[in-house]
């Protein structure tokens, strides 16, 4: 990048502020905090949501009140990670975390994906004094760091990379869709008993009882397995309460620490989730894993082959494994916390957990309604990988000069 036009950072922003170093009050509703789990990957997630009250609010935004097009950026725990304010959001930046306002004549997009490239990801990792690595960022280091310049190009360059991210959120978001339709209709089905209470409520189309999850032909045999009444127990007549033991089956993890593990093919699964991989699995996909120690009833679906560790569960069963996972969500299994010392999941406890049964035709039927959907979110997740992959080969060699846009015209 020697004979690249280049300016520091802080020549590029109008504004380059530090967080309060201090924890906020945290509370149920209030003002919306960034947390450093929100910022992956150049985007923020706001799946989990943090808050704080109008006090700690004021503190946190005395310097700044993050607007449209800033950049947050993290100083550790993760370190270098950052993401863009989007419109309209009402917020304020958390802990080890910066806030980045870039100059009226600066491309906020552009310096979000220029802070992402290799050249500047580099300045980060290293400290030049020393040659070593660096656990965080400090601020005279991150007014000083180095951004590449591409002139008139820098809009066009943003453009060209935002397309790739925006595809790759919006088949994100509609796998979220996705998901949340199985869930719905498990819902409607094994807890609501929604096709029962609409034929009570005079529906008589097969399709619209069974919540148009199939057409009518296939709703057809369906609806008569949903009686038009309720039993005196609450579910649809002829329907029974089962015990969770009857439908899965509960298998203890085993021990790998991590000294043990060999970086391989299977993903390793605990109760806070992938912790790494290792050479050998221990369990069959597709499965679900339960959190058995530490966070209690955690849930994570794996379609691949896997290794559980000893602080989780996994599910396998003669049922199809959606149905299983779903029916778990159910539960509350993260409320049974046996050991007050240490998080518990006692195995018995969650067996005694009944669900309502109607017979396996409508547990298959909702399996192949999922399948449906999986085909869809497996092509998605497919798509997303191509894109990311482009992404991540143009973003360098666009920052670099090596790509010239007029090299991609035509491309799409």
């Amino acid at each position: 990048m020697s004979d690249q036009q280049e300016n520091s950072l802080e020549e590029m922003c109008e504004l380059i502020v530090d967080c309060p170093h201090s924890t906020p009050k945290w509370t149920d509703s209030g003002h919306l905090v960034i947390r450093n789990q929100n910022i992956r990957n150049g985007r923020l997630d706001l799946a989990k949501k943090s808050y704080t009250n109008h006090k700690d609010y004021l503190v946190r935004v005395r310097r700044a009140v993050p607007q449209s097009g800033d950049l947050i950026f993290t100083r550790e725990a993760p370190m270098g990670e950052i993401c863009q304010v989007p419109e309209g959001l009402d917020c304020c930046i958390g802990q080890r975390q910066v806030l980045l306002r870039p100059a009226i004549n600066v491309s906020s997009d552009y310096l979000l994906y220029a802070m992402q490239s290799p050249y500047v990801r580099d300045q980060i990792l290293w400290n030049e004094g020393t040659g070593s690595t660096v656990s965080n960022v400090r601020i005279p280091v991150l007014k000083k760091l180095k951004i590449p310049r591409r002139g008139n190009n820098e809009t066009q360059i943003a453009l060209i990379l935002k397309q790739l991210d925006d595809k790759i959120d919006l088949n994100r978001r509609m796998n979220e869709t996705l998901e949340e339709m199985a869930r719905a209709l498990f819902r409607d089905w094994f807890v609501d008993f929604g096709p029962t209470r609409r034929q009570i409520a005079g529906e008589t189309d097969p399709a619209a009882i069974m919540g148009h999850a199939f057409l009518v032909d296939k709703a057809l045999p369906l609806a008569p397995q949903f009686p038009a009444n309720l039993g005196k127990n609450g579910l649809p007549e002829g329907w029974a309460s089962r015990e969770l033991r009857t439908a899965l089956t509960l298998n203890y993890g085993k021990s790998l620490p991590k000294k043990s593990r060999i970086e391989g093919g299977y993903k390793v699964y605990g109760s806070g989730g992938v912790t790494g991989t290792h050479k050998e699995s221990l369990a069959k996909g597709p499965s679900t894993i339960v959190g058995r120690k530490g966070t209690v009833g955690s849930l994570y679906w794996s379609r691949d082959d896997f290794f559980a560790i000893d602080t989780v569960f996994y599910v396998t069963s003669d049922y199809p494994m959606v149905f299983c996972h779903r029916l778990l969500e159910t539960l509350g299994l993260e409320t049974m916390n046996t050991d007050a010392a240490v998080p518990g999941l006692n195995r018995d406890n969650a067996y005694r957990q009944e669900f309502a049964f109607g017979g396996e035709d409508l547990i298959h039927a909702y399996a192949e309604f999922c399948d449906a959907l999986t085909e869809k979110s497996d092509a998605n997740n497919l798509e997303n990988q191509t894109l990311a992959a482009l992404r991540d080969l143009l973003l360098p060699k666009l920052m670099s000069g090596e790509i010239r846009l007029k090299d991609m015209e035509g491309m799409e």
